[in-house]
């Protein structure tokens, strides 16, 4: 595909993912990028120096596990994760390990594979639980930006705060 049909395409699913995620506003200073693989996400986190918040039907990428579970042990950044209940209890979800780990995870509506990093990156799209991004599925995008990702935060917590938590000391079948 030619790069000006990709940025026209990439716009196209940019405005379908922004009305699917939430009515975010788009500032002058939000900027927009389109990341290649769940190593671009794990970046990210990476980064991430106070909380960390994420969304994922499924959580079942390693880079993205152990770059969660770096940041609260190694950092002591506060890590939410809200997934589904199949996802807690998936097989190869991290999920359950990222609890042990200190993270604080919880199990219901999880809408949407996001991941906000300190309030002021987003990240949108199958790469925040997926390996990889299958064919025909849109792109997973990152946003700059506190307007953003702050209307998104009130979003994940009402989200956040509805579900149920998962204690990791009980045992679950």
């Amino acid at each position: 595909m030619n790069r000006p049909l990709h940025r026209i395409l990439a716009a196209v699913v940019l405005s379908l993912t922004l009305v699917s995620v939430a009515q975010a506003p788009i500032s002058p200073d939000t900027e927009m990028s389109i990341l290649a693989s769940s190593d671009d996400v794990a970046a990210y986190i990476n980064a991430a120096q106070s909380e960390v918040l994420v969304s994922a039907y499924m959580l079942r990428v390693q880079s993205v596990a152990e770059s969660l579970r770096r940041a609260v042990v190694e950092r002591g950044v506060h890590v939410y994760i809200l997934t589904t209940e199949a996802g807690l209890h998936e097989n190869a979800s991290y999920a359950k390990s990222l609890a042990l780990a200190g993270a604080h995870v919880r199990s219901g509506y999880a809408n949407a594979d996001l991941l906000i990093v300190d309030r002021y990156y987003s990240v949108n799209g199958p790469l925040v639980g997926a390996l990889i991004s299958p064919e025909g599925m849109e792109p997973t995008f990152a946003f700059t930006g506190q307007d953003y990702a702050n209307s998104l935060v009130t979003l994940y917590l009402e989200q956040f705060n509805a579900s149920t938590p998962y204690d990791p000391r009980e045992f679950h079948q």
